[in-house]
């Protein structure tokens, strides 16, 4: 979702999910008494058209109406947080129903508001709010979350990851896997070129690590001169060697920084785990200790070669 920078009606996309021609006329015609184009709005009326939607457009906010014979605005939620669609919702709902407002509010939708009440002056107050409650809540999800130097995710936000692929894996035997990256030389960089040049390095780890990313993986930095991958679409345990290798040969190379060229080498482990039925906090701790043992094990010999090298874990 594409947040906006100030509140102009005439740039907001808006998913009205709704399965009553009569209530999304009405929605519509409100939505552009106060300033949209017709063509920003987006009605639908099942979850999966309105996944299409949400994966295609940068929707601002989302309109659900609370029962849709045989779904309600709560599932398409929940869909859209699994799809990691961070969109806001208001619910629209027929009955005054504290249940369904207490329900609305427990899963984070940022309004509620009664079909039979409903105004062309709330309706836009209920979206301006919810745009700027929404926009506050992402930068201070963006400020726990992501690594102010290179701008990946951090370690908390790499765990969170793990821990949800590991789950979203149990129920069917998936393979997972992560490589930690550790860059050599940072500790003589920054203590003979300063800091400054040791950040210019590690951003550019971060940036060909991007360029080496695919479909399923994450990318992290979780410590001064470390990062991570997590990698959900495996098909083997061996495909997750083959991938940190490519993201190896990818991060070495020469560096401009502000002091010059310098060289940027990785020692890299690997740890895969095909996920058993039965999964809890002690995984991802595991898969994590097995990688990072990986990682020491390459980090010798790479000082001993003076390249990138890539160990790897006890495959599972």
């Amino acid at each position: 979702m594409n947040a906006l920078t100030s509140y102009l009606p005439q740039s907001l996309r808006v998913l009205l999910f709704e399965d009553s021609a009569l209530d999304a006329a009405l929605v519509k015609k409100f939505l552009q008494t106060v300033g949209l184009h017709p063509r920003n709005i987006h009605h639908v009326d099942t979850i999966p058209s309105a996944l299409q939607v949400l994966a295609r457009e940068d929707v601002h906010i989302c309109l659900a109406d609370y029962f849709l014979r045989p779904s309600t605005g709560f599932d398409l939620m929940e869909e859209a947080r699994r799809y990691d669609h961070d969109v806001p919702f208001i619910m629209l709902t027929a009955m005054d129903d504290r249940t369904v407002d207490d329900g609305a509010l427990e899963r984070g939708a940022y309004g509620f508001l009664v079909k039979g009440d409903l105004t062309v002056e709330g309706l836009e107050r209920a979206i301006r709010y919810a745009l700027a409650q929404h926009q506050r809540a992402s930068r201070l999800t963006h400020e726990a979350l992501v690594d102010g130097l290179t701008g990946l995710p951090n370690r908390k936000a790499f765990y969170e990851r793990l821990t949800a692929a590991l789950s979203e894996n149990a129920s069917r035997g998936g393979v997972v896997g992560v490589t930690l990256f550790n860059v050599n030389g940072m500790k003589f960089i920054n203590e003979s070129f300063g800091t400054g040049v040791g950040d210019d390095v590690l951003r550019a780890a971060a940036k060909n690590m991007r360029a080496a990313r695919k479909p399923g993986d994450h990318l992290a930095r979780i410590n001064g001169d470390e990062f991570a991958v997590l990698m959900t679409k495996l098909v083997l345990p061996g495909d997750a060697v083959v991938s940190a290798k490519a993201f190896a040969d990818k991060m070495t190379c020469n560096v401009e920084t502000r002091d010059g060229e310098h060289m940027l080498t990785v020692a890299g482990g690997v740890a895969t785990l095909t996920v058993p039925k039965s999964v809890n906090s002690q995984t991802a701790d595991r898969l994590m200790q097995q990688a990072n043992q990986a990682m020491l094990n390459a980090k010798q010999a790479s000082r001993m070669r003076g390249h990138s090298e890539v160990a790897v874990a006890r495959l599972q």
